[in-house]
């Protein structure tokens, strides 16, 4: 049933997000403290680390998409919906945002262990994203460069760069 409504909220809250000029980057639907949380992570469409959405953007994207989801029941109960920035450590969860942050520190993780020695967390800068093929290319640090499709990644996100 949590995908079922993640899959739906995201049906729902995509189009009219692009209508307010702002991307959706996930959806969590998750139990917290006792109660269900239905989150949006919004984004400005080629936003760059630092230039992201501030409070006003959230606001507004969470009072254009509330009746439209509310309408759809996509929420079989009670729940708290919140929108949030995507963060610092912002998701990768689109080809287009693997593209648009090539030259980015990253942390990959992947669903299981991959390569030799076999590893599942690629901490290092996206040297590359190959739309047609699928595939981030990832340089880490003493280990090389690891070309990894899309299907095995389980987790992808910016890195803050602190120097």
């Amino acid at each position: 049933m949590k995908d079922q409504v993640k899959d739906r909220a995201w049906q729902i809250a995509e189009p009219i997000l692009r209508q307010e000029g702002l991307e959706l980057i996930d959806v969590e639907y998750a139990r917290e403290g006792g109660r269900w949380v239905l989150r949006l992570y919004i984004d400005k469409p080629n936003a760059k680390p630092g230039e992201g959405v501030g409070i006003d953007d959230c606001q507004r994207a969470s009072h254009a998409v509330e009746t439209a989801i509310e309408v759809e029941d996509v929420v079989p109960h009670e729940y708290a919906l919140e929108v949030s920035s995507p963060g610092i450590d912002r998701p990768l969860t689109k080809p287009e945002h693997f593209a648009r942050f090539v030259g980015s520190k990253v942390r990959i993780k992947t669903f299981g262990p991959m390569f030799d020695p076999p590893r599942k967390s690629f901490p290092g800068v996206l040297v590359g994203f190959d739309l047609d093929g699928d595939q981030a290319e990832v340089e880490v640090e003493g280990a090389g460069r690891f070309k990894i499709s899309r299907k095995d990644i389980a987790k992808a996100n910016l890195q803050a760069d602190w120097e």
